[in-house]
């Protein structure tokens, strides 16, 4: 029969099991809410994509109007001379021109019917080396219209083909769009190269503008540099994200700000903990009254017991007193009948006075361990002849002093030889030990009755805690031991098996410290 009743136990179940209902119902609570937070912050990620591709195109008009208003646009800016429609007539061969002609045509950016620039021919015709400088420099810098597979040998021409420059115009120029794909300015053509990067060409009259400028760039003007991305490279059929205006191939993408992951995991280990700690806060309060309930359980055993070991002798002293009162029975006889039971009878009400004075401070004196071991041996000497048992004491000469309480410790030794001869066999016998070392003194008590089971051995120490036997007791005696053994820092020694008797021993320093708690289990050997 459990000692709580069963509405307790019922009512503990409840909170425990409302406890585990309110953190499932509140763990899917926060899942649920994670979810509609991640689906919220996926929209609102789709709304500042689109957002932030409208300021993209914003940042890239900012650009092309700075461009086309002279001023430095920091992207990359180029001009190139387009070239014109070819005509059809010949007219006059350069060298047949005057000198004049030829040198205003210098200034040309116009080409000659074969598509050659004017200012190059000149040059060449008039043959002079300032001539060929400045129209080199014009040439070079893509300031006249020229076709890429002519320009090595126009630059051959103009004492240029070792220039760098050359190979540089010359593929800048195979990447010009045609004529007819550039828009007129102030529109511009944007396309999404590799690298990702943006290059973009205008049309002014006869020369071309392109600038070109790094995707990273425009996402740090649009403030979205940390959570946009390039949705597909450019040319798939099936790209995803949010498209950039006017700007062939560009589609970006914006994580979703909401909660993270990790902080989804951090609140559901929280609320589980918070959980455990209350299970296990009502498992701690379960156990405590549980404790309690089996305190006051021993309570009334104890009462239950002291009342039943009262009632013994107080009733056979009432007995005899009465027949001896009448003038009935062996005076002697009756007389040595009611010593022993007073014996008892105050061996009893001092157990329980000891049991009560366990909280007073212990009051240390000079003590001789041997003499005490001595004393306590003579006052129970009595008491073993009348069951017929031998008690035998042992002490070293050379034990020396100690400091102990000495009233608490002959307590002790009185409860563990009175014990011995109680429960050893009769006519047995008990042998009390007093010996030790410079620091620790280590009185024994052994006896040859039945012993006590391994399973027993540490719950005897317990307060009102009795063996299996048929002796009369309390309880209290091995708890009281147990306990002063304890406020003098020492320890209790059990050595026993079914069968072998038992060997108890008090292992005290000879200076003990100062009183301290009682929440050290004895040793069990």
């Amino acid at each position: 029969m459990t000692l709580m009743s069963r509405p307790v136990l019922l009512l503990f179940s409840c909170l425990a099991l409302a406890l585990g209902g309110f953190g499932l119902l509140a763990d899917r609570a926060l899942v649920q809410e994670a979810a509609a937070s991640a689906a919220l912050s996926s929209v609102r990620a789709d709304q500042d994509a689109r957002t932030a591709a409208l300021s993209i195109r914003g940042a890239l008009g900012q650009i092309e109007q700075d461009l086309l208003a002279g001023r430095a646009a920091g992207a990359g800016e180029e001009t190139l001379a387009l070239m014109p429609a070819l005509s059809a007539s010949s007219g006059r061969t350069y060298r047949a021109r005057p000198r004049s002609d030829l040198v205003a045509l210098l200034l040309s950016t116009e080409t000659t019917p074969s598509g050659l620039p004017e200012a190059v021919v000149a040059a060449v015709a008039l043959g002079t080396p300032a001539s060929r400088r400045e129209v080199r420099e014009r040439l070079l810098t893509g300031q006249l219209p020229v076709r890429p597979e002519d320009l090595p040998e126009l630059a051959r021409l103009l004492e240029a083909e070792h220039d760098p420059r050359v190979v540089a115009l010359q593929g800048r120029l195979r990447g010009v769009p045609d004529r007819a794909d550039l828009p007129e300015a102030p529109s511009f053509r944007r396309i999404l190269r590799e690298g990702d990067r943006i290059e973009a060409w205008t049309r002014r009259g006869r020369t071309a503008i392109r600038y070109e400028v790094p995707v990273r760039t425009l996402f740090e003007a649009a403030g979205v540099a940390q959570r946009a991305s390039l949705a597909t490279s450019p040319g798939e059929a099936t790209a995803s994200g949010i498209a950039v205006p006017d700007v062939e191939g560009l589609r970006l993408t914006l994580r979703a700000a909401g909660p993270s992951r990790g902080r989804l995991l951090a609140a559901r280990g929280l609320l589980w903990f918070a959980v455990a700690a209350g299970l296990m806060a009502l498992g701690l309060v379960q156990r405590a009254l549980t404790r309690e309930a089996r305190a006051v359980s021993r309570e009334k055993a104890f009462i239950a017991g002291v009342t039943h070991e009262l009632r013994t002798p107080v009733a056979a002293i009432r007995v005899f007193g009465e027949t001896l009162a009448e003038g009935g029975g062996d005076a002697r006889e009756y007389g040595a009948l009611l010593a022993e039971e007073s014996e008892r009878l105050e061996a009893l009400v001092e157990r329980v006075l000891a049991a009560t004075r366990l909280d007073e401070a212990p009051k240390f004196t000079e003590v001789r361990p041997g003499d005490l071991m001595a004393s306590v041996v003579r006052l129970m000497r009595p008491r073993a002849e009348r069951r017929g048992v031998t008690l035998r004491v042992r002490t070293d000469e050379a034990l020396g002093d100690a400091r102990w309480d000495e009233d608490a410790v002959r307590g002790a030794l009185l409860n563990l030889i009175d014990n011995a001869i109680k429960h050893g066999r009769p006519s047995g016998e008990v042998d009390a030990v007093a010996e030790g070392d410079a620091q620790h003194v280590r009185l024994s008590v052994r006896d040859d009755g039945p012993g006590i089971g391994r399973r027993d051995q540490r719950r005897i120490f317990g307060r009102f805690a009795r063996g299996t036997t048929e002796a009369a007791g309390t309880g209290l005696g091995l708890y009281l031991v147990d306990q002063v053994v304890r406020i003098h820092g020492g320890r209790v020694d059990l050595t026993s098996g079914e069968g072998h008797g038992c060997l108890f021993t008090l292992v005290l320093p000879r200076w003990p410290p100062a009183p301290r708690g009682v929440d050290r289990p004895p040793t069990v050997a």
